[in-house]
């Protein structure tokens, strides 16, 4: 009697796994922006476009792929790439180098 207690437990746990898996074979993918769509760049409020390039341009890399998954539901390679590519281009709200007021 104990045996087939047990038995049953086990067979009960192994069905309980493959309706869970059959379940979840149809589900969204994560890594793909935790089912939100996922945005153009081009099509994000000038609000956000022009705090990503702020970040961009005073060197804050980190925060600019974050503002960017965060906009567009980019995965991390996706907005890495994104803000490197950004990261080459000349923006208007980036501060000039400082010279100094001595030669030399």
């Amino acid at each position: 009697m104990m045996s087939v207690s047990w038995a049953l437990v086990v067979m009960g746990a192994i069905a309980a796994f493959v309706l869970g898996w059959i379940a979840g074979r149809g589900s969204v993918d994560i890594r793909a922006g935790a089912g939100r769509p996922m945005r153009n760049y081009a099509d994000l409020g000038p609000a956000i476009r022009t705090e990503i390039e702020t970040a961009v341009a005073d060197g804050r890399k980190i925060e600019a792929i974050k503002l960017m998954r965060d906009a567009t539901g980019m995965g991390l390679k996706e907005a890495k790439e994104a803000v490197e590519a950004m990261d080459g281009r000349c923006f208007a709200t980036a501060t000039p180098p400082r010279r100094s007021r001595f030669p030399g």
